[in-house]
């Protein structure tokens, strides 16, 4: 279904543009991925992600070594309830304090999985406003050009079928922009072409607790 709409959105596109240009209308076509991709500001912000990653990598394995303590002193409290020698009233007192140390494990290992959860969506939400930051830089630029060169209608690159090279002002934004295109080979803030902001956000801050697997085992008042 994508594969089809892609194409009809092309074809669209491709129509538009013969159209405009067989009525002398300027169109011009721009590649909007390498600029992104070349932007100093993406090599920036993969900085700053990958620095809050590592954050909130950090802040789930504290997270984890709580729930794996928790865990620990519920199961001693457990096994101390079900100790044979144990009076009927200390039983009761053993039962009670295990049934609150799995509720207090329970809580813990519900709080770390929502607190992850939202990790992750504030992660997913810099990367967008990163990258709206730097798309709007470029559509400005764009927009500059376009009007000192008087073109009625820019495209981008990545929706029409086909061009005449001719119509590819990427380079000429690019010079405008004071972005310069890495030798052959060398690495770019993109790690070999991929959108940088994109790279972080596709991982997840870190894994949420695992609630414990005797959780529902807790022992009930």
């Amino acid at each position: 279904m994508r594969t089809k709409t892609g194409i009809a959105i092309g074809c669209l596109t491709l129509c538009a543009a013969a159209l405009l240009r067989a009525q002398s209308v300027s169109v011009a076509v721009v590649d909007l991925e390498e600029l992104i991709r070349l932007h100093p500001n993406t090599a920036r912000d993969k900085k700053v992600l990958e620095q809050t990653l590592k954050d909130y990598k950090a802040e789930g394995e504290d997270l984890q070594r709580r729930i794996e303590a928790l865990q620990e002193d519920f199961e001693k409290a457990r096994k101390e309830a079900q100790d044979p020698a144990l009076s009927d009233k200390a039983r009761r007192v053993a039962e009670e304090s295990a049934a609150r140390k799995g509720e207090e494990l329970s809580a813990a290992s519900r709080q770390a999985r929502d607190k992850m959860q939202l990790r992750q969506q504030m992660l997913s939400e810099q990367q967008m406003r990163m990258v709206r930051t730097t798309t709007e830089d470029i559509r400005e630029a764009v927009g500059k050009y376009a009007a000192e060169r008087k073109v009625l209608l820019v495209l981008p690159q990545a929706a029409v079928l086909y061009q005449d090279k001719a119509l590819d002002i990427t380079d000429a934004v690019m010079k405008r922009m004071n972005i310069q295109r890495p030798p052959p080979g060398a690495e770019t803030g993109a790690e070999g072409g991929d959108t940088p902001a994109a790279r972080p956000a596709a991982a997840r801050p870190a894994p949420a607790p695992k609630p414990a697997a005797s959780e529902a085992g807790a022992p009930e008042k």
